[in-house]
């Protein structure tokens, strides 16, 4: 996955994008190209805002009770470096 492709997915502010890139993050062989798709996760700009921030949390919330294992860990790997 590209970087643009996951930020795309990602303005796209469903669960689906999301889920997209925590995936792709996830399973990246490259460390570039991981560390390129940690990045744009971790520069959404929903984090910037009170609501918006709410609503990404709550979406990482729900992907870390997914069935795809390595989404759930990405998810709560994100979810973790919150607290």
């Amino acid at each position: 996955m590209t970087s643009e492709t996951a930020l795309a997915l990602l303005a796209r502010r469903d669960l689906a994008g999301l889920r997209a890139v925590l995936a792709a993050r996830a399973v990246a062989s490259d460390q570039g190209t991981a560390d390129q798709l940690a990045a744009e996760l971790d520069c959404d700009p929903r984090w910037a805002t009170g609501e918006d921030g709410d609503e990404l949390i709550a979406q990482l919330r729900t992907l870390a009770a997914d069935q795809d294992s390595d989404v759930r860990n990405e998810a709560q790997l994100r979810l973790t470096s919150l607290c």
